[in-house]
């Protein structure tokens, strides 16, 4: 008996990444694609929300959302506000990252089920323990820090 031969068919898990910052946005979709996700990448909420909406339409396999909060157009909390108010999307992983402690936005982001928070500044770290807390079945490749 010999084993099929592999194919290159396997869909790939996908986040969406929304973040102004062109460094901000490079770091996280490398780190994201280092622990093997699939990356759609925007520089604000309207084209990330556009896009996942996209997906669904597609067949694309979105895992997660991982979002700045301070956006042009349309801000994390509004991008969040959408997939959340939203079927099929109301339970989908939605992380913010963010350097601010303002806590209005914190409390709002609660009140909309945020799944969590990556600070700023982004490092491997912390975007590989919050997809493992998201993923907690999922063998991420570890790296020296």
């Amino acid at each position: 008996m010999t084993d099929a031969p592999a194919t290159n068919t396997e869909v790939k898990d996908t986040v969406i990444v929304a973040e102004d910052s062109d460094p901000n946005r490079q770091i996280l979709c490398l780190l994201l694609r280092k622990l093997g996700f699939a990356v759609l990448e925007f520089r604000d909420g309207a084209q990330a929300w556009q896009a996942l909406q996209d997906c669904q339409a597609n067949g694309t396999n979105v895992v997660a959302v991982v979002s700045d909060l301070m956006m042009p157009n349309m801000d994390g909390l509004q991008f969040l506000r959408n997939v959340r108010n939203t079927e099929p999307f109301s339970n989908l992983p939605f992380v913010l990252v963010t350097a601010v402690s303002d806590k209005d936005y914190v409390f709002e982001a609660k009140n909309l089920k945020v799944n969590g928070y990556i600070l700023k500044p982004v490092t491997y770290k912390r975007v590989a323990d919050k997809m493992q807390a998201l993923f907690p079945q999922r063998k991420f490749p570890q790296v020296a820090s």
